[in-house]
């Protein structure tokens, strides 16, 4: 009974969380949308504690809650990009896996997870997963089956996982020329630009964009001479 109740409490601070990240905060209870709200009296207990204020009705993060609510999300948002793509698992039942995950994931395992994937800077959904000390250090004590493309070997054959780009206009074009998640490349060279086979055609593209690119390597690699 009482996990399950912090589960609920867990809940209502990365509500809060992402509320913040689209810039709601602070925000009325009822605005957050949540399945399962809580009691008025747990939300009084939430301020008692320090973990979320009141103004004026509407609720905000203190500095104690949001530290505890990026821990969570970010377990959440890791244990995602692991379930998608380990297992493949998309819609519900990535969201529900994950949410099981993110309160069993401690310090330690969570860094781990974040390395073996290679740092991801998002989730699935393109939200932002917030850097942990793993990611600022650049360790690398496990080796990373998700990697920049810039950091795949030349002859590889590898499979898209995800792209991220702060210029906008670049999704639409590397998708017209069939650079999306999910589509199987072969690098070819890395200068004096990177050429990627799609198929049967060639692409060719310069080193910032490769940079953008995330790519899972894949097992039939053919050793570069």
């Amino acid at each position: 009974m009482e996990d399950h109740k912090g589960h609920l409490r867990d809940e209502f601070l990365e509500a809060l969380y992402k509320a913040g990240e689209d810039g709601n905060l602070p925000i009325e209870e009822s605005a957050l949308n949540l399945t399962n709200p809580l009691e008025p009296r747990e939300i009084d207990s939430l301020i008692i504690t320090g973990l979320i204020r009141s103004e004026n009705g509407r609720l905000a993060l203190t500095d104690k809650g949001r530290e505890i609510a990026e821990i969570l999300v970010r377990n959440h948002r890791l244990a995602e990009r692991l379930f998608s793509e380990i297992l493949d698992l998309r819609g519900s039942g990535l969201n529900s896996t994950s949410c099981s995950f993110e309160h069993i994931l401690d310090v330690s395992v969570t860094e781990s997870v974040c390395t073996f994937l290679g740092h991801p800077p998002t989730c699935p959904h393109g939200k932002r997963i917030p850097p942990g000390s793993c990611c600022r250090a650049s360790r690398r004590k496990l080796k990373p089956i998700v990697l920049p493309l810039t950091e795949l070997p030349v002859s590889s054959d590898a499979r898209i996982a995800f792209i991220t780009t702060p210029h906008h206009h670049r999704f639409g074009r590397l998708a017209n020329l069939g650079l999306v998640p999910g589509g199987h490349i072969t690098l070819l060279q890395k200068k004096p630009s990177y050429l990627l086979k799609l198929g049967s055609t060639e692409v060719a593209i310069d080193s910032d964009i490769a940079s953008d690119i995330f790519v899972r390597r894949l097992g039939n690699e053919v050793p570069s001479t």
